[in-house]
């Protein structure tokens, strides 16, 4: 009995201290790399604004706050969102709004909207 006592608190004092260190991270998703047009989703939705002619629109319209989103050739959009922990790869994306990239992350759904938390951004 002691020993499963010792066990128990041995594995809540992991769990904490993985908690506590911030990972938030749903380990059911799956790490993925996807090409498309980085875009604004309040433009996209509102009157489907993409493509080159869109571009500084969506740049402006990402840095003031709209949800970034990723347009792939077959027209799939995909939420584009930072990870809690390491905000950097997503200040990359909105930085390339309006333009094309190769992003890096895991891909979630989530109540029928499909997200991948961005861990790397290229250029295609």
């Amino acid at each position: 009995m002691r020993q499963l006592t010792i066990a128990a608190i041995v594995a809540a004092v992991v769990a904490g201290s993985a908690w506590a260190a911030g990972s938030h991270m749903d380990p059911s998703g799956k790490a993925e790399t996807i090409s498309g047009e980085l875009l604004d989703m309040s433009c996209y939705m509102m009157h489907e604004g993409k493509g080159a002619k869109h571009a500084k629109c969506a740049g402006a319209c990402v840095t003031g706050g709209a949800p970034l989103g990723l347009l792939t050739k077959d027209g799939k959009v995909y939420l584009v969102v930072g990870n809690h922990d390491d905000q950097k790869p997503y200040v990359e994306a909105k930085a390339q709004a309006g333009k094309n990239a190769k992003l890096t992350g895991t891909v979630f759904t989530r109540g029928g909207l499909t997200a991948i938390v961005v861990s790397k951004v290229e250029k295609p």
